[in-house]
C-alpha cells in the first residue's frame, strides 16, 4: 500500500473532503443526494479518531463489517452491522436468513466477489442458491437499496 493512502495517514478533514468531492461527482453522473456509506475494511477511525460523527449530513446511514443482526429499533444508521461472505457455504448464508426471518431483523450481506477472482469470494453455486432461497421466501424477507432500508429504519426510529 502506498503511505498516502494508508489510513494512518489520513486526516478526519481528508476523509471529509474525499468523500463530499466524491458525493459530487456521483451526483453529477445520476441526480442523487442522498447516499449510504460503506466504512472501508471497517475501519471507523482515523488515527484515534472516528470520523463518521463528521459526515453524519452527507450519509444517511453507514455500513461496518461486523457478523451482526438487529432488530429495527437497535440499528445504528451509522454502524449498520453486515454479515461478510468469505467462501461461506449456502446451507451457513442460510442460517443468517432463518434467523434474521425468525427475529425480524435486519440482515446484510456484503459480497466481494463472486465466482473466483476476489480474495473474498462466494462460490457460483452458492450464491445462486442463497439468491434462489431469498427469492423463496420473498413473503417473509424485504429485499431493498441499502439507502431504501436505511430511510425505512429511520422513519420508524423517529416515528416510534
Amino acid at each position: 500500500m502506498k503511505p498516502e493512502y494508508d489510513m494512518n495517514n489520513y486526516t478526519v478533514q481528508r476523509i471529509i473532503h474525499e468523500t463530499r468531492i466524491t458525493n459530487l461527482f456521483l451526483h453529477a453522473l445520476d441526480g442523487k443526494t442522498k447516499r449510504t456509506f460503506a466504512f472501508t475494511c471497517g475501519d471507523m477511525k482515523i488515527g484515534d479518531s472516528s470520523f463518521i460523527n463528521a459526515m453524519k449530513n452527507d450519509f444517511v446511514a453507514a455500513r461496518a463489517v461486523r457478523n451482526e443482526m438487529h432488530k429495527i429499533n437497535e440499528v445504528d444508521l451509522y454502524n449498520v452491522d453486515c454479515y461478510m461472505v468469505n467462501n461461506h457455504s449456502f446451507e451457513q448464508m442460510k442460517e443468517w436468513v432463518d434467523k434474521a426471518i425468525q427475529t425480524n431483523s435486519l440482515l446484510v450481506i456484503l459480497f466481494h466477489g463472486v465466482g473466483g477472482g476476489n480474495a473474498l469470494n462466494v462460490s457460483l453455486p452458492a450464491h445462486r442458491d442463497i439468491l434462489k432461497y431469498i427469492k423463496q421466501h420473498e413473503k417473509d424477507i424485504w429485499v431493498a437499496p441499502m439507502l431504501d432500508v436505511a430511510e425505512y429504519v429511520k422513519k420508524w426510529q423517529t416515528n416510534k
